[in-house]
């Protein structure tokens, strides 16, 4: 049914060899995001190691971003996918004489893969998110270094 052929979509696997999430961030193995906001002096060793790190995160970035587009069209096939099936459950709950235990496990079976969908998304939009925010410290790091030492 759908989940294995939501499954099967999802399970090309990323750079990370897991197709729920987004490859991990280079960035975070080098500079966890505490120490990307400490102090660091203004040579231009400094700067020039901020920019290798920007660099990288940005490549992060471009990379999720595809898989977030790519994982939130899914997303939206298999939610169709799902309303059909709940279509076909109340219209067949609407008969009399109907079976409503098989109307109750189907929509409970229904709802359980919307929410692991969802859940699914959401995570990658939270890893996202924080790369995001990592690169905004980043920049604000690298400018205030370049105008001090310039």
């Amino acid at each position: 049914g759908i989940n294995a052929e939501y499954m099967g979509q999802l399970s090309q696997p990323s750079a990370s060899g897991d197709p729920y999430l987004p490859p991990p961030p280079e960035l975070s193995q080098d500079v966890p995001p505490e120490v990307a906001l400490e102090p660091v002096g203004s040579s231009q060793a400094a700067l020039d190691e901020l920019a290798r790190q920007h660099d990288r995160l940005i490549g992060t970035i471009l990379a999720e971003e595809e898989d977030l587009i790519t994982a939130h069209r899914q997303h939206i096939d298999m939610m169709v996918e799902l309303i059909k099936e709940e279509m076909v459950h109340l219209n067949n709950v609407d008969r009399p004489g109907s079976d409503v235990d098989a109307y109750v496990a189907g929509l409970d079976r229904i709802l359980r893969q919307k929410a692991q969908y969802i859940n699914d998304v959401w995570q990658r939009v939270d890893v996202f998110k924080g790369h995001l925010q990592q690169e905004d410290a980043l920049s604000r790091k690298f400018q205030l270094l370049a105008t001090s030492s310039g």
